[in-house]
């Protein structure tokens, strides 16, 4: 299977079926999809998934131009866990402006998100990274595209599972 993987990050057809929260992901986006049409931004509702809000993220897309500018990733909305594993609170930023990621860690996350913005379709995968110094450590993804017209994929609606390798306590009621 080592062969399958590019860089840090293994792409799969469909999720491997372990994460709950991808399943729920998906299935909320499915069923914001209308006549063949991918959802706006503005039609994702955290209420619909507040189960797994801390594990979400929401980018903007940054096309390239004809002039020659890159395609770029700004991170809209970054859930409370993928921010304690991003090690800083990226909301807001672009993803090449942020001086604290590795060059590789960069390089694998600009080329996932121009995956699901190249294919117009969900991307699945498992990522290597570095938890507590140990850099074996896997996580399982989805990402799907989101629409402000329909049809150009503007925006990416992410959800990262870290809970197979750090899961946080319940929270007292």
């Amino acid at each position: 299977m080592a062969e399958n993987w590019d860089g840090e990050i293994l792409y799969l057809p469909e999720p491997t079926g372990q994460s709950a929260m991808i399943a729920q992901v998906r299935d909320y986006w499915r069923a914001q999809c209308r006549d063949g049409r991918f959802p706006r931004r503005g039609d994702i509702d955290p209420l619909g998934l507040r189960g797994v809000l801390p594990y979400l993220s929401i980018m903007e897309f940054a096309p390239p131009t004809p002039r020659g500018d890159p395609f770029r990733i700004k991170f809209r909305l970054v859930g409370s866990e993928l921010a304690r594993f991003y090690g800083s609170e990226v909301t807001g930023k672009w993803l090449d402006e942020i001086p604290d990621w590795s060059d590789v860690d960069t390089a694998d996350t600009l080329a996932v998100f121009r995956r699901v913005y190249d294919s117009a379709a969900p991307v699945y995968g498992l990522s290597l990274c570095l938890w507590e110094e140990n850099p074996d450590h896997v996580f399982e993804f989805g990402c799907f595209p989101l629409s402000e017209d329909g049809r150009n994929v503007t925006h990416c609606l992410g959800i990262d599972d870290y809970t197979m390798i750090a899961p946080r306590p319940p929270r007292a009621i």
